[in-house]
């Protein structure tokens, strides 16, 4: 059995499923706290992340633990943000480190795989800024995608679009639904 399927039967929270919500939350507190440099990992029940505050690569000094219950307040508290105001829904920047990160998750689960890294400590050799995602397939294969600024931009817009249509396929639908129930 690899581990990807003892991953899916013991902590289901932290398989690919919910990876690019627990991103997207973590993105949202290292946005917070100034982080540049980071290395996320995921561990059984819990997210580490090596971090430092320079742009990479850079050392990373410092260590946060989330644990699921961390992320589930950071989602809740990005949440009422987002819905405050202060968050420009009709502009999408995905530029922002917590829609890049919720992207990667995405992509990672888009492909039924298992998160095991993804960082941004890395550059080419023309100083160009690669992150670096790690991930295990369901038949176990270990894979590392390294993917420039660029790619990860063009992912961004691509789950975009993917959440747009699916929302307003769910809204068409849910007020079709109203309409016939109304209606009868």
């Amino acid at each position: 059995m690899s581990p990807y399927s003892k991953a899916v039967q013991g902590p289901l929270l932290m398989s690919a499923i919910v990876c690019s919500k627990a991103l997207r939350a973590i993105g949202q507190d290292l946005e917070a706290r100034g982080i540049k440099t980071f290395v996320i990992r995921c561990e059984a029940d819990l997210y580490v992340v090596e971090a430092g505050y320079q742009s990479p690569p850079a050392p990373t000094p410092l260590t946060l633990h989330y644990t699921l219950d961390d992320l589930e307040q950071l989602d809740q508290e990005g949440r009422k943000e987002r819905e405050g105001g202060d968050y420009d829904s009709s502009v999408k920047d995905f530029l922002r480190l917590s829609q890049i990160l919720r992207a990667i998750g995405s992509y990672v689960g888009r492909k039924g795989a298992r998160l095991l890294s993804v960082s941004n400590n890395v550059s080419t050799a023309r100083t160009m800024p690669v992150f670096t995602i790690e991930y295990e397939t369901a038949q176990g294969e270990r894979v590392v995608d390294d993917r420039t600024g660029s790619e990860i931009y063009d992912m961004c817009v691509s789950i975009y679009k993917l959440r747009r249509r699916s929302s307003v396929k769910h809204l068409r639908d849910s007020h079709w639904h109203a309409f016939v129930v109304h209606h009868e």
